[in-house]
């Protein structure tokens, strides 16, 4: 399928905000209705020329989990959404995520960074996870947050009400209806969802499709409570620490719990005119 007006649907996203809890609950949209996914996380992946790989791969819904400004401000006829989180959460999620679970066949980059943070105590490595992840403050600092077709939101809130938070990012993408849906909308959706799911596993187009304008509200909170934190962690709740797995605890403010004074006078001292930019403070009296 493609979009009305040949317009793209974009999620811009950073580093340890989210971005694999996003993407999920994307692609299950996508199978619903058909429309096609795609992803990058580094530039190479595009060819460094984002509005060319989109128009060249006719993609419906596109994931930009690295987020760098520099490549979407030539882009046009697209809506999206951008997600941020506190960098000093970054920070923490960054040491677990980088020490255990994060894959690493695709990047040396983290391979290396593994491997300097086994050699080292968790106070060192919470200072290494700062210097590492400088390019990801960077782009979140020097993003454009002023443009009128891109929602701007913060992790913090997602996680706080994702069934609140999903259903005004699919809305404001225009992809769920503001009223009840009629029967025959209904109808549409349950075949395209049929047909898609036929489709992705003998690997054939869909015999029939009904184009679709929007996605069934509750559809919408269904998708998003399969991708619910306890489900992707077996069962544990918010809260709820396992520092080897990628989902590891799902909590704002788990800086607070990790960072000792050293760590917060060098945070200060090299980032902190980003979090007052972001809104995650107002000054360096933290």
């Amino acid at each position: 399928m493609t979009l009305k007006n040949n317009s793209v649907l974009c999620f811009f996203g950073h580093h340890k905000c989210g971005t694999q809890w996003i993407q999920g609950i994307l692609r299950e949209v996508c199978k619903d209705v058909g429309y096609k996914y795609n992803f990058a996380y580094e530039p190479r992946m595009f060819n460094h020329d984002l509005r060319e790989f989109l128009e060249k791969q006719k993609t419906d819904i596109f994931a930009y989990t690295n987020a760098n400004y520099d490549y979407v401000k030539g882009l046009d006829n697209f809506k999206g959404f951008h997600i941020i989180r506190d960098p000093r959460d970054i920070v923490v999620s960054g040491y677990f995520s980088h020490l255990y679970s994060h894959p690493t066949e695709q990047s040396t980059r983290i391979r290396e960074e593994r491997e300097r943070l086994k050699e080292v105590s968790k106070d060192e490595g919470l200072l290494l996870e700062m210097d590492f992840n400088y390019n990801v403050f960077k782009e979140m600092y020097e993003w454009n947050y002023s443009l009128e077709n891109v929602l701007e939101m913060k992790m913090e809130d997602l996680i706080a009400n994702p069934y609140r938070g999903f259903v005004d990012i699919f809305r404001f993408l225009g992809l769920v209806s503001q009223s009840r849906p009629t029967f025959k909308e209904r109808w549409s959706h349950l075949l395209n969802m049929t047909t898609s799911r036929v489709q992705e596993v003998i690997g054939t187009k869909p015999l029939i499709y009904l184009p679709l304008a929007t996605i069934p509200y509750e559809r919408i909170l269904g998708i998003v409570y399969e991708n619910d934190f306890s489900k992707k962690t077996m069962g544990r709740k918010l809260g709820e620490e396992n520092t080897k797995s990628h989902y590891r605890k799902g909590v704002a403010g788990d800086w607070k719990n990790h960072f000792n004074e050293q760590h917060i006078a060098v945070f200060k001292e090299k980032y902190n005119e980003i979090l007052i930019k972001l809104g995650y403070e107002q000054d360096a009296q933290w």
